[in-house]
């Protein structure tokens, strides 16, 4: 008899009695399950089009690619059993796996790679656009080779060839259709290790083991099961009542974690290879905010220090610039903008908004209702920005919603979000002020800020025909300096993940460079 343990749970008052036994003793299953919980309904399933944290966190455990990064930063071979780079780095030849199927039955080939690198990740994929911009042809060579061609070096494609920018979709789904509204966003055809057989919104998410998966022994799991929980405290005493079996950093609130990881069994991991960070969105359509004194007084008014020690204790670190300081090319040089209300006020008033009664103008300030560290910042940020006349009108939204008006429809004049801006900035942080990547209609995460400056685009230009590593240094000095006192984006800090999980029902977990881009392939029962 299989025993229900949600059910069993919520008869012994929430798990309470059961401190002290061990779960797999009182929960003998015949069908090994791992139970997580995810914010929010994803939007979409499907990592190749988006960088929404819950389409990862949906669409991994489904998707692959050539490789997989884990959290030490190191590159391992996923899709690609093996690869040869050229000494100008102009070539990458892959060598496939024999055997793979498709869950539908249908066998992988390299004229998937193709396809999909050509067709999706560099025209479509908010990293991908950059990092395979310079992408000119994927050869292939037999049914398990391809060589990716490039104009000119490229010595980050391997860390580049994850799921988080490079997933490779079925040609056969695919080709000749408007990815956009292809209907396997939301029913995922993939390779991975787990096959989505049930999505029941606002529900749950439920996933069967890949009996044809190309690892041998993975996944350990029969099956995986995401819990939509919004409420981030019912999500963290889901999984101190041993109803869940973890969290990844998005889903456990990092107020909480401090207490988590004193309770029996829980376990702590750290990620964030990539560079996270939650950035601030000036919209600079916006008749106040175009002007450049009033994105510096807001960035004087908005106590930065106040939000890390408040949102993220123990786990941000400033920002002082566009490049986070844990990326190799962050500068040195850039000057922060300081907490000085009164400079603030200033600078308002030179841009010729003087406060009448106090008050000056109205923002519309955008963030996802289902975050619950933007939720916070949000709030702070409103206050700040009140002391110095400045009226903030708070607009939580659904992920969907907010990807539509915010994004999408540029209906904001801030807009709060989390961006990995990582593993190198030509992926994470061009993205955001080349104005190559302003797009009608508008792309999410892409330079949604409408940020122009004819300076800058040439330096990107010429940072990507730069081999020497110190030439290549020396051109994003002067981007960030350019960057930095335009100020299209005012990014609030930058953060390590922190996931969590029972060691009494899981190990093998969150072992990737990124906890929210989990496959739960190496997952294994404890």
């Amino acid at each position: 008899m299989t025993i229900d343990r949600r059910l069993f749970l919520k008869r012994t008052g929430s798990g309470l009695a059961l401190s002290s036994l061990s779960l797999n003793e009182v929960f003998a299953q015949k069908t090994k399950r791992l139970i997580g919980a995810i914010e929010e309904d994803p939007a979409s399933i499907n990592p190749a089009l988006t960088t929404v944290i819950s389409s990862f966190t949906a669409g991994c455990p489904v998707y692959s690619a050539l490789t997989w990064m884990d959290g030490k930063g190191d590159v391992h071979p996923d899709l690609a059993e093996s690869w040869e780079v050229s000494p100008d780095n102009k070539s990458y030849t892959f060598r496939l796996r024999q055997n793979v199927k498709w869950h539908d039955g249908t066998a992988f080939s390299a004229e998937d790679v193709k396809f999909s690198l050509e067709n999706i990740t560099r025209k479509l994929h908010p990293w991908g656009r950059n990092a395979f911009a310079a992408l000119s042809v994927v050869d292939v060579i037999d049914p398990r080779t391809v060589v990716l061609r490039f104009e000119r070096p490229n010595p980050f494609v391997l860390s580049a060839s994850t799921v988080s920018i490079a997933a490779i979709l079925p040609k056969h789904l695919w080709a000749n259709q408007d990815p956009t509204q292809n209907p396997h966003n939301r029913k995922p055809v993939g390779t991975g290790p787990f096959m989505l057989v049930e999505n029941k919104v606002g529900d749950r998410l439920v996933y069967r083991r890949n009996p044809n998966f190309y690892i041998p022994g993975q996944p350990a799991f029969d099956e995986l099961v995401l819990r939509v929980m919004p409420d981030g405290a019912a999500r963290v005493a889901a999984l101190e009542n041993g109803e869940i079996d973890m969290l990844n950093t998005f889903a456990l609130p990092t107020t909480e974690v401090r207490r988590v990881s004193r309770l029996p069994h829980i376990k702590i991991a750290s990620t964030g290879q990539a560079a996270p960070t939650y950035l601030c969105t000036f919209n600079l359509r916006s008749p106040q905010l175009s002007k450049l004194q009033v994105r510096h007084a807001l960035a004087h008014a908005i106590d930065r220090a106040f939000i890390r020690s408040t949102v993220m204790p123990g786990l941000a670190d400033p920002v002082i610039g566009p490049v986070p300081s844990v990326l190799k090319l962050a500068s040195k040089n850039v000057t922060d903008y300081a907490l000085d209300v009164e400079r603030a006020k200033r600078l308002l008033d030179e841009a010729g908004f003087k406060a009448v009664d106090g008050r000056r103008f109205s923002l519309r300030l955008l963030f996802p209702n289902s975050d619950t560290r933007a939720v916070r910042m949000a709030d702070i940020v409103r206050q700040n920005l009140m002391a110095v006349g400045v009226s903030i009108d708070i607009v939580p939204m659904e992920r969907a919603l907010l990807m539509q008006k915010g994004y999408t429809e540029g209906e904001f004049d801030l807009l709060i979000d989390s961006y990995l801006l990582g593993p190198d900035p030509a992926i994470g942080v061009e993205r955001l002020y080349n104005s190559a990547n302003i797009f009608t209609p508008a792309r999410p995460f892409t330079n949604n800020s409408g940020y122009r400056n004819a300076d800058v685009d040439k330096l990107f230009d010429q940072e990507k025909q730069a081999v020497d590593p110190e030439k290549r240094k020396q051109i994003y000095e002067q981007i960030q300096q350019k960057v930095w006192a335009d100020l299209p984006i005012l990014p609030l800090f930058s953060y390590r993940g922190a996931e969590a999980y029972n060691a009494r029902m899981v190990s093998g977990i969150f072992d990737v460079a990124d906890g929210s881009k989990e496959s739960f392939a190496r997952a294994k029962p404890v």
